[in-house]
């Protein structure tokens, strides 16, 4: 992949002079995953900036089950956890693939020495780590203040979950609901032509999803 095709698609470096975009891509390399990839562990230094170019990156922490409890959700063009980069603290949690990825790895101890002079740069992060903090609390809303019909909904139109690639078994793991209790539900949603399946595929009716879950 070519990584200057998509330097202007990426926030944190969309108002930059193109000078100034030509020394972020020589502190840049891409790595690939495949699905359930490991990008990062818990407790990994955070050498290096992440970038989501491609696919779906999930941040999750395994509790005290063994089960892997899902923070957030990154797509395309979106940072990962830039906020252990800017304090130098090792990453609180795990990152893995839901599917096949790419990620901007940039070294960060390079790119804040010849970058954190400037305004834009820093207004940046400061903005994109707020955006993660206001996930997050969404996320935990929908484990505490939700019921499981409007968690389900939520994370459908999150994209947190995937009807069609996803064992269901495994979407009722990361909920914190039985299978049976999901299936119940996904029942219900297709009752409400909310959820429809067809030849095997499902598709989903947002603007009745978001009804649901208001």
């Amino acid at each position: 992949m070519d990584i200057e095709k998509h330097i202007n698609n990426i926030s944190l470096f969309d108002k930059l002079e193109e000078v100034q975009k030509e020394k972020v891509l020589k502190l840049a390399s891409i790595k690939k995953l495949h699905k359930d990839n490991i990008l990062f562990y818990q407790g990994d230094e955070s050498s290096y900036l992440h970038i989501v170019l491609k696919g779906k990156i999930e941040v999750y922490k395994v509790n005290a089950s063994g089960k892997n409890m899902p923070l957030n959700l990154f797509k395309p063009y979106q940072t990962i956890a830039e906020l252990s980069n800017y304090k130098n603290i090792p990453f609180p949690a795990t990152a893995h693939a839901l599917e096949e990825s790419e990620v901007l790895l940039i070294d960060f101890k390079r790119f804040k020495e010849a970058f954190f002079s400037n305004p834009i740069i820093v207004s940046n992060i400061l903005e994109s780590m707020s955006d993660k903090i206001l996930n997050l609390e969404k996320l935990i809303s929908s484990h505490i203040v939700m019921n499981a019909t409007q968690r389900v909904v939520y994370h459908l139109l999150e994209e947190r979950i995937n009807l069609n690639t996803e064992k269901h078994t495994v979407i009722a793991d990361r909920l914190n609901i039985s299978p049976v209790t999901l299936s119940r539900i996904l029942k219900k949603l297709k009752e409400k032509n909310a959820v429809l399946f067809h030849k095997n595929f499902y598709t989903l009716n947002k603007d009745l999803l978001h009804n649901l879950c208001s």
